[in-house]
């Protein structure tokens, strides 16, 4: 099967490779075989020649509309270069088909330096090309219920592309494109390992104000043993706690849409090793930081949430505290 990639990354002239700045919107469509997202990929018939092939895909011609066809957008996190974000987009697809979650992922490909000690650059280009996960991807895949193909689209977001989804509907709400309906919408937001300060979870938060109007459900999934997300490799100026190490705000009311899973124990009761060599076999990156893409759990989790058929407190997967707050199960 064929993989759907929005990339804003710009273009390296001296060979069939994507660069690491800013660059226009290419819509990919990727063969199985290949494994590097390249320029040559691209759909040359624009936005609608590149829905019309992800829907087909999707929802083969002549097959029956049973109830919704879901659209998930893969938002990478920071220092992942484009062959790293299509693997990850792939395993997250082949996880949650296997779990009878019928969906297409596609990836929201921002540019990275490419190293970890270039954070700030990295956020300078998420800043940059967040808005066009909007204007680009989601609301186009919005407007295609003109052609009677109702669509549900969903966004999940790892680390940094936490922030990417966050100033992408700031940015949005905040331009008013009167080419833009106001009332376009997403089901839901699925946040893990978020770079983003808890402090602005806080009940309405202007950062998030733009989020919460925009989506049905929002679930952060953290753990506070992510080295990742410490203050102390936090490496810009806000050096505030990370929503996806501590959770959201325990002693401010928080927006009702808004659901804190604590992943910390089942990430404490595997094994170091285990833990290590699971990590190993599917995806590269800090364990503590990048544990969940390789976690059956997690991933069972996520297919419950993002399948939105089950009430939030109800969902097998993890144990409520209170309100809103639950801890997802250790086996």
């Amino acid at each position: 099967m064929d993989s759907f990639v929005l990339c804003v990354r710009d273009k390296d002239s001296s060979q069939d490779l994507f660069g690491k700045g800013f660059g226009p919107v290419s819509y990919l469509k990727i063969p199985d075989g290949d494994s590097i997202p390249r320029p040559s990929h691209k759909v040359t018939g624009g936005v609608g020649q590149w829905l019309d092939s992800a829907v087909s895909q999707a929802l083969p011609i002549g097959a029956a509309i049973e109830e919704k066809l879901d659209i998930v957008f893969f938002v990478h996190g920071y220092n992942t270069d484009a062959p790293e974000s299509l693997r990850r987009q792939r395993l997250v697809e082949s996880e949650l088909n296997a779990r009878g979650f019928r969906c297409m992922v596609i990836g929201f490909d921002w540019p990275t330096a490419g190293t970890a000690v270039l954070y700030e650059y990295d956020r300078i280009e998420a800043q940059k090309a967040a808005s066009l996960l909007v204007t680009g991807g989601i609301i186009p895949f919005a407007k295609y219920v003109q052609k009677n193909c109702y669509i549900n689209v969903h966004v999940m977001a790892h680390s940094m592309g936490a922030f990417v989804v966050r100033e992408s509907f700031r940015a949005v709400d905040k331009g008013r494109d009167a080419d833009l309906a106001n009332d376009w919408r997403i089901g839901q937001l699925v946040l893990f390992a978020a770079d983003i300060s808890s402090d602005c979870f806080a009940l309405n938060q202007t950062e998030m104000v733009p989020v919460f109007n925009h989506c049905g459900r929002l679930t952060n999934y953290f753990s506070g043993y992510d080295k990742a997300l410490a203050v102390s490799n936090v490496k810009n100026i806000d050096i505030s706690s990370r929503v996806g190490r501590v959770g959201m705000p325990a002693d401010t009311p928080a927006n009702e849409k808004a659901v804190d899973v604590d992943c910390g124990p089942r990430y404490a009761a595997i094994p170091e090793a285990q833990r290590k060599a699971q990590l190993d076999l599917v995806i590269d990156g800090m364990v503590s930081h990048s544990w969940y893409l390789g976690d059956s759990i997690w991933y069972d989790d996520l297919a419950f949430t993002l399948k939105g058929e089950i009430d939030r407190n109800s969902i097998p997967t993890r144990t409520i505290i209170e309100k809103n707050d639950f801890v997802l199960k250790v086996n």
